[in-house]
């Protein structure tokens, strides 16, 4: 467990239809990482060598998201994967190995804030949303050609926004619009209701969007004067 995450990934698009019901799953994946739990409390060391190198990076890019820290991201992503470490025997193989790991994730996170041990932040604009991503969301969508700098510029009101929300706006904004988390599976992690994410989704969103130019559309300038011509 001595290797170290990238960068954080890029957004994973999830379907605005499936969120009610829990969100896209992907049944291989989690019938795998249940196969791994088993060979690891079955003694065999490379089971849990294996869930480290799958879910690394993505516990990574939450933490870095939460922290706004890339060197306590990559403390914590360790911190936390010894925590998986020594709680896998007290996980439940009949739900999801990501969801119970994100919850690991997250209140680490939110221990580590409140104990106020993160150094000082540090700019994620480019690591924070990707540039095929609906910049008000966090999804993604076609950017225009010769858009980038439009896009730059956007990226780092997006950073400034989401950086100025609250802890719990943060992780829930995060969770949906970064890591494609359904409203249900941000609920489990978080353990509130599904209302309650809807309701700080709503907000989280809300705040960014007003962070951003008002003229700006994601369909790109052209798309924006349409409308306000017709």
């Amino acid at each position: 467990m001595n290797e170290t995450p990238s960068h954080a990934s890029s957004p994973v698009s999830a379907s605005e239809g499936s969120q009610l019901a829990g969100g896209s799953v992907d049944v291989e994946q989690d019938d795998e990482d249940r196969r791994l739990v088993h060979c690891h409390l079955s003694r065999d060391d490379t089971g849990f060598e294996q869930l480290y190198r799958r879910h690394r990076e993505r516990i990574f890019a939450v933490l870095v998201r939460m922290l706004r820290n890339r060197e306590d991201a990559l403390d914590a992503t360790q911190d936390v994967f010894i925590k998986i470490h020594r709680g896998l025997d007290s996980f439940d193989p009949s739900g999801r190995f990501l969801t119970w790991a994100y919850r690991i994730a997250t209140n680490h996170a939110i221990d580590r804030i409140r104990r106020k041990k993160v150094r000082k932040e540090t700019a994620l604009a480019d690591q924070t949303v990707a540039g095929d991503s609906d910049l008000r969301t966090g999804r993604g969508t076609e950017v225009p050609v010769g858009s980038e700098l439009e896009r730059d510029e956007i990226a780092r009101a997006v950073a400034i926004a989401v950086d100025d929300l609250g802890e719990a706006h943060r992780m829930v904004f995060t969770l949906h619009c970064y890591e494609g988390f359904s409203y249900g599976e941000i609920a489990a992690v978080l353990g509130i209701p599904v209302g309650t994410v809807m309701s700080r989704l709503y907000h989280a969103r809300r705040k960014v969007r007003s962070a951003l130019p008002t003229d700006w559309d994601p369909g790109g300038p052209s798309r924006s004067r349409g409308r306000s011509e017709s």
